[in-house]
């Protein structure tokens, strides 16, 4: 009895699974669809943050921390392009568990939580209807995270 109530438990274990990595999938192809489908009208490549706008941040060399619960690097304003859906990329190092938040708004608009994600992990990418003239990145929730942007790629499509 014990056995069949252990293979139950397996079973849903790796439905689990598959349904994230599915979803996952889902969410990438989608992303890449999207970009195939439209022309892009800009492209903007960030690899140097001198000029990011860092609050509640302090920084030696390449390596940044948080002070507070919530750091903030805000990136300069792009050019807009009319664009009707832009692509954000972003890579970054946090150490230790936790989440970064992204904010982005278009002209006129300020940043909220409504234009905003939640991720966790290395890689960060969306899809963002409508043109997109600033981002925002929270790196951490907490002070003390130790973390660093190493790229930063917007694209842009009509």
């Amino acid at each position: 009895m014990l056995y069949k109530g252990c293979a139950g438990v397996i079973v849903l274990f790796a439905a689990l699974v598959l349904y994230s990595v599915f979803i996952f999938d889902r969410e990438k192809g989608e992303l890449e669809w999207r970009e195939a489908q439209a022309e892009k009208t800009a492209e903007i490549t960030y690899t140097d943050f001198e000029n990011w706008t860092a609050y509640n941040i302090s920084k030696e060399g390449s390596q940044w921390t948080s002070t507070t619960n919530d750091p903030i690097l805000i990136g300069p304003t792009m050019v807009t392009s009319q664009a009707k859906q832009t692509y954000l990329r972003i890579e970054l190092s946090v150490n230790g568990a936790g989440e970064v938040q992204v904010f982005w708004r278009g002209t006129g608009e300020s940043f909220s939580e409504a234009r905003s994600k939640v991720f966790s992990g290395k890689t960060i990418e969306i899809m963002v209807d409508g043109d997109v003239e600033q981002i925002r990145i929270d790196p951490a929730m907490k002070p003390g995270v130790d973390f660093a942007v190493h790229r930063v790629r917007i694209m842009k499509y009509r």
